[in-house]
């Protein structure tokens, strides 16, 4: 029954926290969310080298001590090995269980980015510099909603980030200030037009494979 039950729980984020609140969220343009899936992507890659790396010394481990608790000539070595050993053959389903996730997760934030890059198309680097302006600014413009939501007035973090803007985009921001309801309106509907992620039929093991090649 705790088998059953267990294959509804899930170790770390669903799809929809992973479109919406990760990448989503902390994106903001379609430029930052790219950014942040790969944030995110990285994050799992080197999570995932790492599981496979413990994966792979837990099935030694598990095999000395079987060897240990059959051969050991001392009874107390057998006995510490079989209680080892019953200890190392239950984490495996956890580990098993770790791994499953952590792929499912790196899976969809490879998909996030896939679809983002196709997006974007080449990215120069003044290209980027555009981007990381653009991203950097609608990151503001919502940190000035949320500041004029919850506190009814811009905090000291916030304004300050304004003034360090070039002029240009300073004297933008500042003429939007002046009306509120107008940026408020916007922030309301800056997720209106969503981008449907691409499904990828891709194999983790085999990604990082040949990320391990280029390497």
């Amino acid at each position: 029954m705790i088998n059953e039950l267990l294959k509804d729980h899930t170790l770390f984020h669903t799809e929809f926290q992973q479109d919406y609140y990760i990448t989503g969220m902390s994106g903001g343009t379609t430029f930052g969310k790219y950014k942040q899936s790969l944030r995110e992507l990285y994050k799992r890659l080197t999570i995932l080298r790492d599981s496979y790396c413990d994966r792979e010394k837990l099935e030694v481990e598990i095999q000395e001590k079987e060897h240990i608790s059959i051969h050991a000539k001392d009874e107390f070595k057998r006995k510490y090995a079989a209680i080892e050993l019953k200890r190392k053959k239950m984490r495996v389903e956890e580990h098993e269980r770790t791994i499953h996730d952590t792929e499912k997760e790196f899976k969809r934030f490879y998909e996030q980015a896939i679809t983002y890059k196709r997006i974007l198309g080449d990215l120069t680097e003044e290209k980027k510099k555009e981007l990381e302006k653009e991203m950097h600014i609608f990151q503001l413009k919502e940190n000035i909603v949320i500041d004029l939501v919850s506190t009814g007035r811009l905090i000291n973090n916030t304004y300050e980030a304004i003034m360090a803007l070039p002029n240009k985009e300073k004297k933008i921001i500042l003429s939007e200030l002046q009306d509120t309801g107008k940026l408020i309106k916007w922030y309301e509907n800056k997720n209106d037009e969503e981008i449907e992620i691409i499904k990828l039929d891709i194999n983790p093991v085999k990604l990082l494979e040949s990320f391990e090649e280029v390497m």
